[in-house]
């Protein structure tokens, strides 16, 4: 059995005499030191349990000894001081206790409480043991739960050039979330999130908001139904007083406009590319999330027109309610003076410096997070599109197959049906229903190898049922968006048409088929509407004629076998080649 290792401090050789003898018989093993120059060095190498500090020596004293051992301790080791000593001075007493001593005995010393005050630094040492092993247990469970919630909610976010951040936390964990992801249909969504507080508490409610983000954009919901669910979530399982306030931008690959919502936090900023300076602030509609399920996000997403290298600039108040060391806030305005001034990469990088300065590098007491996005097409995958078809072989082709309605009976008999799927939606749901995920992760149920087609199945259904629903049922004229009064015109005018919505109709009918060994789907979408001029609208997917208003014509037709609509506009059939063979 080992002996506990006992440190004697005292010029007086008959006193550390005496206390050698005391401690041998209670089964310690007795390092001796004559001054507190001595003492520390002989603490640091052999470590003992307990040490007996004489107050009044030569070279280093008592009280220089103990501060310069409990130093050399720090936060992950201790040991007992008792001060042995003649001195009945109660503020050279208090002096030792400052110093960093545990108690003291005086002198001559009576044996019986000499053994009652090492029995009683015993306990406080294996207090302080049971301590630091917790400490050491719980930062390796820290160290473990931080690399599972970093794997489960900070992986799969997007890496790009584009994102540019500044995110501190205050502790090991962090109650700031950044999130991003892109759709299905290729759009862009950031969600930046500050839970209540901060440290491991306000993490926990991270990993189902996460999962929720994660799941939903890549099943190609919006926004408003991605909030809607995790608002949903977050109020059945966080407790009372903890919420989720949420910054929430979605950038259309078209980069013509942004969705920005606001749930409980600072501004959203928008910078414009050529002067720097701020031109939009977009502020909280709604409390955070958790809070209520009665809330209607499709009413809080504001569209707000941009222009290509614009930047969207997120942050949490972490950064505006930094303070310096008089407590005075960093504040937004002088964020925003930061931001105007800033020029190329440098925006994050100056306001970091600038609240490490403003705060004196004093501590932390909030999470701090800041996030610029700059609306550039590097921040999108391009199109995997090969273009293989000229301008000759395009346009018979679709004179063909665009004005007539050509039933594939023909071929019948070389075709061999694996499954039919029918949706459809009528009157107001086509208001509160996205069918696009819906109709994906069906799907994904009839066929498990969905997912390398899942983006163009995905771009050739949402293009298809824009048209039906905007030209079709609501008669919208594409023309009115060219300007960013028009953007907010034709919003405004679809919003109230869809209202108005009672008795119109949208069906999907999907039909799988092999032919020649090789699966293919007609795809066939038929509206309530008048139709619409399909000859103008073909007529653009010439390279020569391509606008934005007639891309997404020309993506479907590149991504199909074939695109058949109706005389009237009001009934479109695709066929789709999903090239796995039977």
């Amino acid at each position: 059995m080992s002996l506990k290792k006992a440190l004697v401090v005292d010029d007086n050789e008959i006193n550390r005499y005496l206390l050698n003898a005391f401690l041998s018989s209670n089964d310690y093993e007795v390092i001796e030191a004559k001054n507190g120059l001595e003492a520390v060095e002989k603490f640091s190498l052999h470590q003992p349990r307990i040490i007996f500090m004489d107050l009044m020596m030569p070279i280093m004293d008592g009280i220089e000894a103990c501060k310069k051992i409990k130093a050399l301790c720090g936060q992950s080791s201790f040991v007992s001081v008792l001060f042995v000593t003649a001195v009945s001075d109660e503020d050279k007493l208090t002096e030792c206790i400052e110093a960093g001593g545990d108690d003291f005995i005086t002198k001559p010393i009576d044996l019986r409480i000499l053994d009652a005050r090492i029995k009683s630094l015993e306990r406080l040492n294996d207090l302080y043991i049971e301590h630091f092993s917790m400490v050491a247990r719980m930062q390796r469970d820290q160290e473990i739960a931080k690399n599972v919630f970093n794997s489960v909610v900070l992986a799969d976010s997007l890496e790009s050039n584009e994102i540019r951040t500044l995110l501190k936390p205050a502790e090991i964990f962090s109650g700031d979330m950044l999130l991003s992801a892109r759709s299905l249909s290729g759009d862009v969504h950031i969600m930046l999130a500050d839970f209540t507080g901060h440290g491991l508490g306000a993490a926990i409610g991270a990993i189902p908001a996460s999962d929720v983000f994660k799941a939903m954009t890549s099943k190609g919901f919006s926004g408003e139904k991605t909030l809607t669910a995790i608002n949903t979530k977050l109020k059945r399982i966080l407790p009372t007083g903890m919420f989720m306030a949420v910054q929430y931008a979605i950038i259309r690959k078209e980069l013509d406009y942004v969705s920005i919502c606001v749930c409980g936090m600072p501004d959203v900023l928008i910078r414009d590319s050529k002067t720097q300076k701020i031109t939009q602030r977009i502020s909280s509609r709604t409390f955070p999330l958790g809070v209520s399920t009665n809330v209607d996000f499709t009413q809080i997403f504001e569209k707000i027109p941009i222009a290509i290298n614009d930047s969207i600039i997120l942050f949490t108040d972490g950064v505006t309610e930094a303070t310096d060391p008089n407590g005075k806030l960093f504040g937004q305005d002088r964020l925003e003076n930061l931001l105007e001034a800033s020029h190329g990469n440098n925006s994050i990088k100056n306001v970091e410096l600038a609240i490490k300065q403003f705060c004196d590098n004093g501590e932390q007491t909030d999470d701090i997070s800041l996030a610029e996005i700059i609306c550039s097409d590097k921040l999108f995958v391009p199109e995997v599109i090969e273009y293989s078809l000229n301008h000759d072989q395009i346009m018979p082709e679709m004179e063909l197959i665009s004005m007539t309605h050509q039933e594939d009976s023909n071929n019948e008999n070389t075709i061999e049906t694996a499954w039919e799927y029918v949706l459809t939606l009528k009157g107001q749901e086509l208001v509160k229903i996205n069918p696009i995920p819906i109709l994906i992760g069906q799907l994904h149920e009839l066929n498990n190898q969905l997912d390398e087609h899942a983006h163009p199945l995905y771009t050739i259904l949402t293009e298809l049922y824009v048209n039906a629903l905007d030209h079709g049922i609501l008669n919208l004229d594409s023309s009115l968006k060219n300007s960013p009064k028009g953007f907010e015109n034709y919003f405004n005018e679809r919003e109230n048409r869809l209202k108005n919505l009672k008795h119109d109709k949208i069906s999907f009918i999907f039909k799988g088929f092999y032919q020649k060994d090789c699966l293919k789907i007609k795809i066939t979408i038929i509206d309530s509407g008048n139709g619409f001029n399909t000859a103008q609208v073909l007529e653009k997917i010439t390279p020569k004629k391509l606008s934005l208003s007639g891309r997404g014509i020309y993506l479907v037709h590149e991504l199909c076998e074939s695109i058949v609509y109706n005389q009237q506009g009001n009934k479109v059939e695709v066929i789709y080649v999903w090239n796995h063979h039977k």
